[in-house]
């Protein structure tokens, strides 16, 4: 029996729904989730750890899938010509 992966730690707060998420470029991961969708805003090359806030939590600097998704696709189709 295989155990399951472990979960990567959670490095940022969506600003937009308040879910945790791990942001792989705050991380230092080779990669982030993100860069897998459209790109259809732009994504900062480098950014630093996010400073504590007073109660320790890590400041809020990039959306959660879910949001992140839903912005992509609203920003997409608001990029598509429209049909004659």
């Amino acid at each position: 029996m295989t155990s399951p992966a472990p979960t990567l730690p959670n490095t940022s707060v969506c600003p937009r729904c308040g879910a945790g998420l791990r942001c792989g470029m705050v991380a230092g991961d080779a990669e982030c989730w993100c860069m897998q969708l459209p790109h259809v805003m732009p994504v900062p090359e480098a950014r630093k750890p996010p400073a504590p806030s007073q109660d320790g939590a890590a400041a809020a600097s990039c959306y959660c899938p879910a949001c992140l998704k839903q912005i992509t696709d609203e920003r997409k189709n608001a990029l598509s010509p429209a049909p004659d």
